[in-house]
């Protein structure tokens, strides 16, 4: 019906960029209130024909290259709070530039974590099943968006070397 537009205008895609995953949406669109108010009543029939609602206290908008002034009416218009870049998305930080190394500490944390936390308890065996079904698949998860800098694929590395 021409309630939306794309945000970034483009002959070859004539899809809306949405991201889902589970019950987690990421929705790319204009800084644009018509839209926001179509958006919002969009969701509100959702939630009525389906039971399900969205949790708006639980949203956050987060808008680039947008003026300081018009925040707080797009904000008002969908009801939930403003968020900023980076921010972190189903445990990946996301943003406008490469994430530095201090933004895969939660990953290394995580890591350490768990070898630290059962590696008394482990036989040898049960060690390598730890690593190999475990610890090798937090990485990965990373890998599948963002390209992880040496540095951190080497202190992972580390970490395997030393539970062994």
């Amino acid at each position: 019906m021409g309630l939306f537009q794309l945000p970034i205008p483009n002959r070859d895609v004539d899809h809306f960029p949405i991201v889902q995953y589970a019950d987690d949406t990421l929705l790319i669109m204009q800084a644009d209130t018509r839209q926001l108010f179509c958006l919002r009543a969009l969701l509100s029939s959702f939630a009525t024909t389906t039971g399900l609602k969205v949790n708006f206290q639980k949203s956050c908008l987060i808008p680039i290259n947008v003026p300081e002034e018009r925040i707080p009416l797009l904000t008002g218009v969908l009801g939930c709070a403003q968020g900023k870049l980076p921010f972190t998305y189903l445990g990946i930080p996301l943003g406008t530039t490469k994430p530095l190394i201090r933004d895969y500490a939660p990953l290394i944390c995580r890591i350490e974590r768990k070898l630290s936390a059962s590696l008394v308890f482990l036989t040898y065996s049960r060690r390598l099943q730890l690593i190999n079904s475990v610890i090798s698949s937090l990485p990965t998860y990373y890998m599948c968006t963002l390209s992880l800098p040496k540095i951190v694929v080497e202190m992972i590395d580390r970490f395997r070397k030393k539970c062994l």
